[in-house]
């Protein structure tokens, strides 16, 4: 059995880069185009996975060409063939991202064969692999459900879930409640709050009255500005490492890796947020996401 299960989305990436972003209705000439493997759970599984973790990673491919890549790529980065599962009638996920000089970025996804990945499919399928799992990762490019319902059952089994809610999107009190540990961003921190009714304000604020819907902890990334740990013993803050971002696509799934890959190892919170930091950090560091999900040699940053 594996130590961590990512349960989530495979998306083909589809990378044009450019001096800058396009406004609305602007078409803009763009310097190189690439094409990879991406998705938010891919990500996560690939990153966990790079650096040393037991990973299984469920996931929902389309029956095309994307599909067929991805289940190249994926097994050639060591991640197990029975959880990579196809759809005969939805294509696989795409990414379409846009890159600007600065490293922002703009993201439009078509989730495909994701949605199709049910709650009940994967507790019928993987069952066994849930209840012999330590952590449960994952995050909502597939459907809202799917999280809820395996991480509502995760907590019996003695795994504890981690969310990363991205895409950004409300979540229900009861549901929030069945995560033990969530990591947004600032943005997606915003959308939770609002969905609860709450009134917004800084993270610190909103980290804190997340804790009061049952989960127990809310680390919160906040890019070149670090990230910041809520929990019942109060507030931490962590340093991001300075480094000079060329392309900020990933960082927060290289984070997530990063982190789920310390708490399996046994490491405490907070130096699992600080390999988090350095797993970010050098992500934004290179092209495209792949390329910045690091191995353990490449996360020797000191401060």
């Amino acid at each position: 059995m594996a130590d961590l299960v990512v349960v989530g989305s495979y998306n083909a990436g589809l990378t044009v880069y450019s001096a800058t972003l396009p406004a609305a209705g602007e078409t803009v000439v763009g310097s190189r185009f690439e094409q990879g493997p991406g998705g938010k759970g891919a990500n996560q599984a690939i990153g966990a996975r790079r650096l040393g973790t037991d990973v299984l990673f469920i996931t929902r491919l389309g029956a095309d060409a994307f599909g067929d890549e991805a289940r190249s790529i994926l097994l050639a980065e060591g991640l197990p063939e029975h959880g990579i599962t196809t759809d005969d009638q939805s294509p696989t996920g795409i990414a379409l991202i846009l890159v600007e000089d600065s490293g922002q970025n703009a993201i439009s996804v078509a989730p495909g064969a994701n949605l199709q990945l049910s709650g009940r499919d994967v507790l019928g399928s993987f069952g066994p692999d849930l209840r012999g799992c330590k952590y449960l990762l994952m995050q909502l490019e597939c459907r809202a459900e799917l999280a809820v319902d395996l991480s509502s059952r995760a907590r019996d089994w003695g795994c504890v879930s981690i969310l990363n809610p991205a895409p950004a999107r409300p979540l229900p009190p009861d549901a929030l409640a069945s995560f033990d540990i969530i990591t947004p961003n600032e943005g997606e921190l915003q959308t939770l709050a609002a969905s609860l009714g709450l009134a917004i304000g800084p993270a610190d604020v909103l980290a804190r009255q997340l804790l009061s819907y049952g989960v127990r902890d809310v680390v919160v990334t906040l890019g070149e500005r670090g990230a910041l740990w809520a929990s019942a013993a109060g507030l931490q803050y962590f340093e991001a490492y300075p480094v000079r971002a060329i392309d900020t696509t990933g960082a927060g799934d290289a984070f997530n890796a990063g982190l789920a890959a310390a708490l399996v190892r046994g490491e405490p919170m907070e130096s699992a947020i600080d390999h988090g930091c350095r797993a970010g950090a050098f992500c934004v560091t290179r092209n495209g996401v792949i390329d910045g999900l690091g191995y353990p040699a490449d996360l020797t940053t000191r401060r």
